[in-house]
Parts: C-alpha cells; sequence; structure tokens
C-alpha cells in the first residue's frame, strides 16, 4: 500500500476510475495527504490519498531505495 507521507510533486499515480496522472501537489492533511494530480486525460483532481486508495503508477526514487 501507498505510504501518502512519501507522496512528492513529480511522482507518477494510478487512480482505477481516473487512470494514471502526475502529481502537481500535495497537503498533509491529519492522518492523509490532499494530492493534486493532473491525470493523463487532461482532467486535474484533488484527491485525498488514503481514501482514494492510489497506488504508483512506476516506481519512484523512494520505493527503489526500499
Amino acid at each position: 500500500m501507498l505510504d501518502h507521507r512519501l507522496i512528492r510533486k513529480g511522482d507518477r499515480l494510478r487512480h482505477r476510475l481516473f487512470g494514471t496522472g502526475t502529481v502537481t501537489d500535495t497537503l498533509p492533511l491529519g492522518d492523509d495527504t490532499v494530492v493534486t494530480i493532473e491525470f493523463d486525460s487532461g482532467s486535474t483532481k484533488k484527491l485525498c490519498a488514503v481514501i482514494s486508495a492510489l497506488e504508483y503508477a512506476e516506481e519512484t526514487k523512494e520505493q527503489k531505495d526500499k
């Protein structure tokens, strides 16, 4: 499962309905993070990472270091 605290601008994430996109902003919010994602379809959404069950679309530096 994705650790929402490690999400950074530029990360590529996948949402089950909206598809794949690039993180353009993050905002910690309690036990979750509000993530602004510009999806490849052209739409931009603000989603709560934990509630939305976001996943990494490709391997990021944080994942490689583990």
